[in-house]
């Protein structure tokens, strides 16, 4: 058996890794079905997305009600924003979360938790073990 230099040993290596390629259709994250109605803006699936970035339904809520500086409430499966506000702008909104909030900064999976200590809320990856903080909300 012939000894095979450092440099063969690493491409052999390489060509036995399957491709790498980033792979999101897993997560998919269903668009928000907003409805306009009077002074007030329905997310008729908000629990479904909330469910889907596994995140509390409060925390998700609370970021779109600061940042739109409206006032609201989520009840059973429906979210309820005071105020009229376009469909586009909070599926703008949701998307922005889900970037900042739900995808891990190191290595972009989406299976993330938050964790909080003394009064710093961070984001633990389960895949690449990263712990990143967050911007508070």
């Amino acid at each position: 058996m012939a000894m095979m230099s450092y440099k063969e040993l690493l491409e052999r290596a390489y060509s036995l890794l399957p491709e790498k390629g980033i792979r999101r259709e897993r997560f998919q994250v269903k668009p928000p079905e907003i409805v306009v109605s009077g002074k007030r803006t329905f997310i008729l699936n908000f629990k479904q997305i909330c469910e889907t970035i596994n995140r509390e339904p409060r925390i998700v809520l609370r970021y779109l009600l600061k940042e739109l500086g409206a006032s609201g409430s989520a009840d059973e499966d429906v979210a309820v924003i005071h105020g009229m506000f376009s469909p586009r702008l909070v599926r703008n909104l949701i998307e922005r979360f889900i970037k900042e909030y739900v995808y891990c900064p190191v290595c972009g999976s989406p299976d993330t938790l938050y964790k909080k200590e003394r009064k710093m809320i961070q984001l633990k990856c389960m895949a690449c073990g990263a712990v990143s903080p967050v911007r508070p909300f």
